[in-house]
């Protein structure tokens, strides 16, 4: 099996605008860089609720995003 290791990890809120003309929902995606490597997910939920508590629409979904490095 290959070894990997976490290069990189972005915190991604997905906020929800609204409805288009044709009743779809829109959603606009905020990536927020440099998060730590180690960062637990409960931290990141508590950030993700005081980044979302500073906007006006409201926050759809919270995922947390790795890029790996193999070798």
């Amino acid at each position: 099996m290959a070894d990997y290791a976490v290069e990189n990890v972005q915190l991604r809120l997905m906020y929800e605008l609204g409805e288009d003309g044709r009743g779809n929902l829109m959603y606009r995606t905020k990536n927020y860089n440099n998060v730590k490597v180690d960062a637990e997910a409960t931290a990141l939920l508590q950030a993700a609720g005081a980044i979302s508590g500073l906007q006006t629409t409201p926050v759809s979904t919270v995922r947390r995003s790795e890029l790996h490095f193999l070798g």
